[in-house]
């Protein structure tokens, strides 16, 4: 499979950029953190994560609906109620997660990866919601996803990717720009 074919193939679109760098262009990890001002772990465990998924065999969709939504739902149920101890239960050992704030709203801005760390990230954030955050479980980019509102507002949706019964990242969307598009899509209205 060449180079471009299988950076089309890798799900996470940061991964994709490290696998390019790596592969195409011969970078070395530490030379790949500094154009994409990741850390050198960072760099090393996105490589090995996309060279690993694009070994094997394509079963990106491989939990049903019904699974991936009971996660899901446990995810907010234990994000809200703020138990960690469950939180890392839910998420793989080398999870990945994303945010999208458009430089506008701050969000995790470069991907976090490692169950520690995005915990860490969680604490952070389970600190600063509040009661009037309502979030919803519903189907993003065609599986189960989260809606966050805070009033009638939409503040966040987050996609899940689901391997082997954990959470194996999370790509959360906060920029209110976006979530503008969104939110017309949600009400039925086009541009």
């Amino acid at each position: 499979m060449g180079w471009l074919t299988a950076a089309r193939r890798e799900a996470h679109p940061a991964g994709a950029r490290v696998y390019v760098l790596r592969v195409a262009f011969a970078y070395s990890h530490r030379e790949i953190a500094g154009v994409l001002d990741l850390t050198g772990a960072s760099a090393r465990q996105l490589y090995r994560r996309a060279a690993q998924r694009l070994a094997a065999p394509e079963r990106r969709f491989s939990p049903r609906p019904e699974q991936q939504r009971a996660l899901v739902e446990s995810f907010m149920a234990e994000a809200r109620d703020g138990d960690l101890t469950r939180l890392e239960q839910l998420l793989a050992k080398d999870v990945v997660w994303s945010g999208d704030g458009g430089g506008r709203v701050v969000s995790a801005g470069r991907p976090i990866v490692g169950r520690e760390r995005a915990l860490t990230f969680l604490r952070g954030v389970t600190r600063r919601v509040t009661a009037a955050l309502e979030s919803a479980v519903a189907e993003v980019n065609g599986a189960p996803g989260l809606l966050v509102h805070e009033g009638p507002r939409l503040i966040a949706v987050a996609s899940f990717e689901v391997r082997d019964g954990e959470i194996a990242e999370v790509r959360a969307v906060v920029n209110p720009d976006k979530l503008v598009y969104v939110t017309r899509q949600l009400a039925g209205g086009r541009r």
